[in-house]
């Protein structure tokens, strides 16, 4: 199946599924990408006077992971190591990032030591994500009218 990929590299540029490139600086959790149908799970940049500093996965309510950019990964208040599975994700190593993965979900992320994170889609989720990587619909051009995204409080 095929798979669509949004980028967020160096300090402030993303690139969205569907291929518009824009700079972003924020300062809080910001949507980058989910199910924004069945908010099944949802992606988060996590930012800070205007630089990434890490990234948060949620499943519903329920289940959090956050990655800090310095390496650490934590579930709720706890560090895990990592390799780490549970509810369906899987964290692994590899040479030079971190890879967060689920099929049951559709996702792939992959963050760099440098920060840089990669998020890949499912096709299922063809025009089903909301966020700041746009809404996966192959037209660039409506992109920035998601691009608000919805704020997690913290």
């Amino acid at each position: 199946s095929s798979v669509s990929r949004c980028s967020l590299f160096g300090n402030d540029h993303i690139k969205t599924f569907d291929g518009s490139f824009y700079n972003f600086a924020g300062d809080c959790s910001y949507l980058l990408a989910g199910d924004c149908h069945k908010r099944s799970f949802t992606l988060l940049g996590d930012y800070q006077d205007g630089e990434k500093i890490g990234f948060s996965v949620y499943l519903g309510e329920y289940f959090n992971l956050r990655f800090s950019l310095d390496g650490d990964v934590m579930q709720e208040d706890k560090r895990v190591s990592i390799p780490f599975a549970s509810n369906g994700i899987f964290i692994e190593k590899e040479t030079g990032y971190y890879k967060i993965s689920s099929d049951e979900y559709g996702f792939v992320v992959k963050i760099d030591i440098s920060g840089n994170i990669q998020i890949l889609l499912q096709e299922k989720h063809y025009n089903k994500t909301c966020g700041l990587c746009g809404n996966f619909n192959k037209f660039a051009e409506d992109d920035f009218r998601t691009q608000e995204g919805r704020t997690m409080t913290n």
